[in-house]
């Protein structure tokens, strides 16, 4: 039997803005029909206002509704599924862990140093067809931006729309990302009853890391969590791009007293992280990506089986619901101006 499901079910959350549409739309007629009672009888009404009608204006304005409905559930990723089966997959689950803070927005790298680290990730997921991947973003706090899942689009969409103002509080807080990243993997294991393998990368500038980290690194190497860090810039200080209001005369980023702030692409300290988690570190730069170094890395690594539900088919509806939005949208237009003819 075939069933709706949806490609983004975080997003269903917006149809609640259909709520106060509602509101608004009803507003609307009652207000247009109180105005009409106000300033003239029935009679007097209709010559004035042509043929409007309480029936019209309600159909209308429900036709603007729907139509409202149907494009904000196309956003979802309407499919038409049908039935489960079930599949051997491996258990290797990838947990991307990416620096998403002001200095990744620095351009010693082409486009950026996040445009990058985005690119590496991207290359890298592309090229395992096993397992499931998700992704954690951080600054000065640490976000789950994708669950873990074996949906590759969810995936490169949640990745793609990463920017330094998704995470409010600014800084690099890298022991949360850790410690986040680390949670996902064991709560994995505790519910599918599986100890396959795990991998953390994580990719970041190594800006403000002198903090003590090693006691999260090493709690990924007690769990038997692998560990791989890419490391992306260059070591020559360079600025950083200003991101406020549009007009704004800086260019680039100052602190309090006026100065300009430098980041610097710091090995080290990325290198050290690695080693107390006994994983491996790699250099993105602009002569040399990484990402096939890590798939070959990826590749050595075996991983149990596991039996998981997937949909026997799936194919995408979303164009569906956003011809019957435009659909509805002509419909009410053609209604409202027909009592101008009617008239």
């Amino acid at each position: 039997m075939d069933v709706i499901c949806f490609a983004y079910p975080e997003r269903l959350f917006l149809l609640l803005a259909l709520l106060p549409l509602a509101g608004v739309l009803g507003w609307g007629v009652w207000r247009k029909f109180r105005a009409g009672k106000l300033l003239a009888d029935d009679k007097l009404a209709e010559s004035l206002f042509g043929g409007w009608s309480v029936r019209r204006e309600v159909a209308v304005r429900l036709m603007q509704f729907f139509a409202a409905g149907f494009l904000l559930a196309a956003w979802c990723g309407p499919r038409l599924c049908s039935g489960e089966k079930l599949v051997r997959r491996e258990a290797l689950d990838i947990v991307y862990v990416l620096d998403v803070s002001n200095s990744m927005l620095a351009r010693d790298l082409v486009p950026d140093r996040l445009g990058r680290a985005k690119q590496e990730l991207l290359r890298i997921s592309r090229g395992i067809d096993r397992g499931r991947r998700g992704l954690v973003a951080f600054a000065g706090s640490a976000v789950v931006q994708c669950p873990l899942t074996s949906d590759q689009q969810a995936f490169e969409t949640m990745l793609s729309t990463l920017l330094p103002d998704y995470v409010e509080e600014q800084g690099t807080n890298v022991n949360e990302a850790l410690d986040v990243a680390s949670d996902m993997l064991s709560a994995r294991n505790r519910e599918e009853g599986t100890a396959g393998a795990g991998i953390v990368v994580l990719v970041s500038d190594g800006e403000h890391h002198e903090g003590a980290f090693s006691g999260e690194a090493r709690k990924l190497k007690k769990k038997d969590l692998r560990f791989i860090v890419i490391g992306v810039g260059e070591e020559k200080p360079v600025t950083i791009p200003f991101q406020g209001e549009a007009g704004a005369s800086d260019s680039v980023k100052r602190d309090a007293e006026g100065g300009v702030i430098m980041t610097a692409f710091r090995p080290a300290l990325l290198g050290r992280l690695a080693d107390e988690a006994g994983g491996a570190f790699l250099h993105s730069s602009n002569a040399e990506p990484v990402s096939d170094k890590v798939l070959e890395a990826l590749g050595a690594i075996e991983a149990d089986k596991r039996w998981v539900r997937e949909p026997r088919y799936r194919e995408e509806i979303y164009h569906y619901f956003v011809l019957a939005s435009v659909l509805l949208l002509l419909g009410a237009g053609f209604v409202e101006h027909s009592a101008d003819f009617d008239s």
